[in-house]
């Protein structure tokens, strides 16, 4: 596969390793999944790399969920992800608080590293085990796994319960959720009163039976001019959206819409230029929730978001690992790729690591090695195992350059 052609998800393209100055001939590798990823940590630096096609691994987590009649922990919001790559990112979803994340799911993962094998699991390898959870590919080619079997059930159909409201600390004052119920909520950014819907679902109680895969929305048109919020289009875009759900309290779903909601209007590449974006998605501490709105006041500062959803995160299962998992909350902004301003992101990460935040990195494109290193300081324990299973650093991704991740 030429590399000219790996883009993320986001349309990030592939780094020029030229840049970087690379004189050698060391073959790095990164195993690609369905290229999900927002930012680069999905994308190789050098034209080797492996693209590994173990059935397990790249099955898409709803295909393997079909197939078992059950759900995964910390589902991604894209249906086509890979169990590999969910593991890798160490993904969440709207299981919020009860689900935790993908690393719930996990029994064993069977690692090739330069042709030798190591099966790491809680009892045996445990370090390695949980620094590959969230490890984005660089402790070695995941090559097989076993996951625990599911215990929730999935349904035909969601009963989902639409609450509006305005204000960042009403929003949060208003999650409550049980077990098994799924939460999402999004708010509008370019209102200042911060209109905000959220939306609750619950399984109804009969088991699934024929649920069949869809193909994830494409295309290739986009209105950047929405983007850029020309003669206020996305302002009134927002104000539809959200009178639209304050006149519908209750709707019933079905388990792909409820799940993988990815739909024209939610691909915010269809409002940017080339389709190109930037997207920063954080998590933040529950002590320090009073301080969301001033953080996203700061983060949109001269910039104009596409989208903003938040979610409820729990307590991280390890911390040997690159996971931004905490308990508290996570929130994700889309910004256009051409309007995103870097020089005031800058003002915003430091902010966030003053504050015990911590960058999702499966999203990321901008941050830099300094204020990331400020944010994780688990990372030195980490690279400490990875190096014990790739001491000459051949597992590399654009990711690992950018924030120093590991030596070259």
């Amino acid at each position: 596969m030429n590399n000219k052609s790996i883009k993320s998800w986001g349309n990030l393209e592939i780094v020029n390793t030229s840049s970087y100055n690379l004189l050698t001939n060391k073959p790095n590798h990164l195993d690609v999944g369905n290229l999900n990823s927002y930012g680069d940590c999905c994308l190789p630096l050098q034209k080797v790399f492996k693209i590994d096609k173990n059935p397990l691994v790249n099955k898409s987590v709803f295909d393997y969920q079909i197939k078992q009649g059950s759900y995964l922990y910390g589902t991604p919001g894209k249906s086509n992800a890979t169990i590999g790559g969910a593991i890798a990112s160490d993904t969440h979803g709207k299981d919020n608080i009860w689900g935790g994340s993908f690393y719930r799911n996990v029994k064993k993962i069977y690692l090739s590293i330069n042709g030798d094998e190591i099966e790491t699991s809680r009892e045996k390898e445990s370090d390695i085990f949980d620094a590959t959870i969230g490890g984005y590919g660089l402790t070695g080619s995941i090559v097989n796994v076993e996951l625990f079997k599911g215990d929730i059930s999935i349904s035909n159909t969601y009963k989902t319960i639409v609450e509006t409201g305005f204000g960042i600390d009403n929003l949060l004052n208003s999650f409550k959720t049980l077990e098994k119920e799924f939460w999402v909520g999004w708010i509008d950014l370019l209102d200042k009163k911060f209109p905000w819907v959220s939306k609750k679902s619950i399984p109804d109680k009969k088991p699934v039976k024929d649920v069949k895969p869809k193909k994830e929305y494409e295309t290739k048109i986009s209105f950047p001019f929405i983007g850029k919020n020309k003669l206020r289009s996305l302002e009134v875009i927002n104000k539809i959206y959200f009178q639209t759900n304050k006149m519908s309290k209750v709707n019933h779903y079905g388990f792909h819409k409820t799940i993988f909601p990815l739909s024209f209007s939610t691909d915010t590449r269809n409002l940017s230029k080339k389709r190109k974006i930037v997207q920063v998605q954080f998590s933040i501490p529950s002590k320090k929730a009073h301080l969301l709105e001033s953080l996203i006041l700061k983060l949109i500062s001269n910039q104009t978001p596409l989208l903003c959803s938040i979610k409820r995160l729990s307590n991280p299962a390890s911390l040997n690992n690159l996971s931004f998992h905490q308990e508290g909350w996570t929130v994700a902004v889309d910004f256009s790729y051409h309007e995103f301003n870097t020089a005031e992101v800058e003002k915003f990460y430091q902010e966030l690591a003053r504050n015990n935040c911590k960058i999702y990195l499966a999203k990321d494109s901008t941050l830099d090695e300094k204020n990331f290193k400020s944010m994780y300081p688990e990372f030195l324990e980490w690279k400490k195992i990875v190096k014990s299973v790739d001491p000459k650093n051949l597992y590399q991704s654009s990711l690992s350059k950018r924030l120093g991740l590991k030596e070259w």
